[in-house]
């Protein structure tokens, strides 16, 4: 190849910068503008889609072919002179793919490269230059990047009907939806309306895709036959919603462009669907009563409708509402649009009277066709949910699928953060019909609000046994209250009352709920006790909620004979039930109710402590107990002002004498003493980065949320975070076998921990104990030569602020000054010698900067070593000019930020010329 590109450019591109291709499918190509004579002359581009049509049979040579063309789709930066050039080298990259595509059979192997070229174009080129292509290009070209994602969509499918190992199509598939993520996403650019009818045909064949036949092709093999393994496959998967979540983000965004023909298909599948259900339930319910005996239910009926209902919700969420991760997500644009430019033609009140009415099917109800077509979507899972409601009552539950219950209330969920209670000023523009609906005092959002909570307690109540259901629900719940409004309206209701004396009674079926709903039931008991009530009406409901965890808490330990009953099991539950409920108080944490929960949770911590004594050969209890302190320090500690602090730290640094105690010399010899503690490891972690992250997040300048209280004065304390970080890192280091840095999470809340330490007290590193600071000094090389690039990236985090502390103090023997002169090897060569995630470049290039400040001498040495060893002139020279050219910005270097942002800058160039050039495979 290199001969061929000789001949047509006069010059080599050279085995290094054919490396530069070898590199992730991820990393950019930026080259200089000595590459522009070279790399913009189209026989180049031509020469490797040549290539690739001559190769493309031998798959391991085709993805290496493919991989060089995604590369040129990336291409950026100074070698274009223009915006002329850059629109020119565009239009001929996509006239080459269009005429690749267009004039082969595609094999598997080249999906996945294809993919590629076509992300890594439509990411790294700017809007301006794809819409200052020839219209009639543009046009071609969103036409083949359509059917390539149709094509690749059902190729995907099917592979999941074969249950493939390798799943080439699926992976490209997800590819080509992000691509069109991100041209949605910057829609404006482009002319209206271009996107509508390759978002109707993407959409229409991902719904056709997941349902079964005769509408859809879900499950049927390339010949048509249905596949009998779908539940066997199914069992080994983890949920859709998150398998499946990227995908369903892209085409929820394509389903909102194309509003007006997605939102009316869903409502009438759904509609469909869930009436065919409500005939097949009362089918079976009229069998059983003529016929009371066992009888054997054929479930394929039942199943399919099952999974069509699955997918037509999860696509309904995912179009009518983004992932709630904000705390006001926002009604999307193209379904508030959408809902605003039919409102002429809605008539509220038969629109109000579907919402209110989810027991009836939509079409029965006279004028149905005048409806909010967004409301009336709605009122279809509504509808799915009331039939699942009613069958329970009816006993057949035993029919009902948990995971379209799961799926109900994950979009009552999603749906209630956007639309319930909409707040009207976040707006521009308003759907009257929506507001009318859903807004601040509005019947249709108390009905709706009473609805929604009915279906809690009727689930909580019917699927106690199905955690995950049970979980989805009780998030609901949390959603409900978390939000004052609504709130406001939940604690009027009669069910809500019940609802937590039951659950603090400790009543069946709640109960009999798993341990980690019960802690998010507590959290949302918790947060709809701060909702708008009277002085007496909030006294009694904390009496009725929070009193009798406390009463009965306060019994069982102050037993005279609990040392001997404190391994009994009704004593344990009642010990792990109060550890999970102060869980979930503590994850209630918000600005306004800090002061009364700080205050509560406090006079427990003591208490727990305790109990780490009476516990501490039952780990899963002890690791319990370290939890309320981590929840604690993580939702409290950014709002606690010193004094606040001081008494957290305090009781920290207890429970980590105590721990430490229970654990000097312990030796674990059975199988899984190693998972154990793995766990508490992690937690201990946890806690101490929860303590240091109020450095970074402090909402709290003085304890004025706590103002009316009595304050107290820290001075005189000595206890600082730094003390029980401190502290606690004499305990963690020791035990860090890289064992169990084999656990990634392990791995990553330890790296993250020390980073932390290193950032935020550099000044005392050097003052750890002489094994303490080499266990840490190895940590950090091991981390950033034989763990991931993200633990590595920690760890050249860590360097920066350690170098800049010795060049503070300027003392030349100190161990930390010597480890300092070790490390600066170990990043040059990073930088130079070895592949590296070029995301990583900035953050080494960092501690590369302030390490060659420390030890000059010792970069002149590498440098000089380095170039010596050349025997290739040429290279020798290049080499030697890139060095040159690094260094001159910042001579002789300072720890002075100008100087810093030069050297990076520089550093860039420097890879570029030169990076993959000692890099050869």
């Amino acid at each position: 190849m290199e001969l061929v590109l000789l001949t047509l450019t006069g010059k080599s591109l050279g085995r290094h910068y054919i490396a530069m291709f070898e590199s992730t499918h991820n990393v950019t190509l930026k080259p200089t503008e000595s590459w522009r004579e070279a790399l913009l002359d189209t026989r180049v581009m031509d020469l490797f889609f040549t290539v690739h049509r001559k190769i493309r049979e031998d798959s391991d040579m085709a993805q290496d072919s493919l991989q060089c063309l995604a590369q040129l789709a990336s291409m950026h930066g100074p070698i274009f002179p223009d915006e002329s050039a850059r629109v020119s080298y565009l239009a001929h990259l996509v006239e080459g793919l269009l005429s690749m595509i267009n004039g082969i059979e595609m094999e598997d192997s080249e999906a996945v490269g294809i993919s590629n070229i076509i992300s890594n174009l439509i990411t790294n080129f700017p809007r301006s230059i794809l819409t200052a292509l020839p219209s009639e290009l543009f046009s071609s070209f969103i036409n083949c990047l359509t059917m390539l994602t149709c094509s690749f969509g059902r190729s995907a499918a099917l592979e999941e009907v074969l249950d493939k190992d390798d799943m080439v199509y699926m992976e490209a598939y997800d590819k080509l939806l992000e691509s069109w993520l991100t041209l949605l996403q910057d829609d404006e650019h482009f002319p209206r309306g271009c996107f509508v009818q390759p978002a109707v045909q993407v959409f229409n064949s991902y719904i056709q895709c997941h349902l079964a036949a005769p509408d859809g092709t879900r499950n049927l093999t390339a010949n048509g036959v249905a596949s009998h393994e779908e539940e066997e496959i199914n069992e080994l998967q983890e949920d859709d919603r998150e398998l499946f979540s990227d995908q369903l983000a892209s085409i929820g965004m394509l389903g909102r462009i194309a509003a007006d023909h997605s939102i009316p298909l869903l409502t009438s599948l759904l509609e469909d669907r869930v009436t065919r259900l409500h005939g097949q339930l009362q089918r079976h319910q009229q069998q059983l009563l003529a016929s009371p005996g066992p009888e054997s239910v054929d479930r394929k009926v039942l199943d399919d409708l099952y999974e069509d209902i699955h997918w037509l919700i999860l696509v309904t969420g995912y179009l009518l509402a983004d992932d709630p991760q904000s705390e006001t997500p926002l009604i999307p644009s193209e379904v508030m649009e959408y809902s605003i430019n039919h409102s002429t033609e809605v008539d509220i009140n038969t629109t109000l009277q579907i919402l209110g009415s989810p027991g009836e099917k939509a079409s029965s109800i006279p004028g149905c066709n005048r409806t909010d077509s967004v409301i009336r979507l709605l009122s279809a899972v509504l509808r799915t949910s009331e039939v699942e409601s009613r069958a329970t009552r009816a006993s057949l539950t035993e029919l009902l699928s948990p995971q379209m219950g799961k799926d109900i209330v994950w979009f009552l969920k999603r749906w209630a953060k956007t639309y319930l209670l909409v707040d009207e000023k976040l707006y521009s523009q308003i759907s009257m019909p929506l507001s009318m609906a859903f807004g601040a005092d509005t019947e249709g959002a108390q009905w709706i609000v009473g609805y929604l909570l009915e279906k809690v307690i009727n689930n909580l109540s019917v699927w106690s046994s199905e955690p995950e259901l049970a979980n989805d629900t009780v998030e609901l719940l949390v959603t409900l209250v978390e939000r004052r409004e609504r709130a406001n309206i939940v604690i009027q209701c009669e069910n809500w009352w019940n609802l937590a004396k039951q659950f603090a009674s400790r009543s069946p079926p709640l109960n009999l709920l798993s341990s980690s709903v019960q802690r998010t039931l507590m959290k949302a008991l918790v947060l709809g006790g701060f909702a708008h009530m009277d002085s007496d009406t909030k006294q009694q409901y904390w009496t009725e909620v929070l009193q009798p965890l406390q009463q009965r808490f306060l019994n069982v330990i102050n037993q005279e004979n609990f040392q001997q009953i404190c391994q009994e099991e009704e004593v344990k539950r009642e010990i792990i039930a109060t550890l999970e409920a102060l869980c979930g108080i503590a994850e209630a944490t918000q600005i306004d109710n800090v002061a009364v929960l700080f205050n509560f949770l406090m006079d427990f911590l003591s208490n727990c402590i305790g109990l780490m004594e009476v516990y501490r050969n039952t780990p899963e209890t002890v690791n319990l107990i370290i939890e309320v302190f981590v929840e604690v320090a993580h939702k409290q500690i950014c709002y606690l002002g010193e004094s606040k602090s001081m008494k957290l730290y305090e009781a920290c640094l207890t429970l980590l004498q105590v721990y430490s105690k229970n654990n000097l010399g312990r030796k674990r010899v059975d199988v899984t003493a190693e998972e154990d503690q793995y766990q508490d490891l992690l937690l201990i972690m946890e806690l101490l980065t929860n303590l240091l992250s109020k450095e970074f997040i402090d909402f709290s300048d003085t304890d004025e949320v706590f103002r009316g209280q009595e304050q107290g004065q820290a001075a005189g304390r000595t206890v600082s975070a730094a003390d029980v970080v401190l502290y606690g890192v004499n305990i963690v280091l020791p035990l860090m076998s890289q064992d169990l840095l084999k656990f990634p999470s392990l791995c990553n809340q330890y790296y993250k921990l020390i980073t932390f330490i290193c950032e935020i007290f550099p000044e005392k590193i050097p003052q750890l104990p002489e094994e303490l600071f080499k266990s840490l000094m190895f940590s950090l090389e091991l981390g950033m030569t034989s763990m991931s690039s993200e633990v590595s990236q920690l760890c050249l985090e860590a360097l920066t602020p350690l170098a800049e502390q010795c060049a503070k103090t300027q003392e030349t023997d100190t161990p930390l000054f010597i480890a300092t002169r070790h490390f600066l090897k170990l990043v040059f060569d990073m930088l130079v010698l070895q592949k590296h995630n070029t995301e990583m470049t900035v953050v080494a290039g960092e501690a590369l900067y302030t390490l060659v400040c420390l030890h000059q001498v010792e970069y002149s040495e590498l440098v000089e070593s380095l170039l010596s060893s050349q025997r290739d002139a040429v290279i020798y020279q290049r080499l030697a000019d890139a060095f040159n050219k690094l260094t001159a910005s910042s001579t002789p270097p300072s720890m002075d930020r100008k100087q810093k942002v030069a050297f990076l800058k520089s550093l860039e160039e420097f890879v570029a010329n030169v990076g993959g050039l000692l890099c050869v495979k």
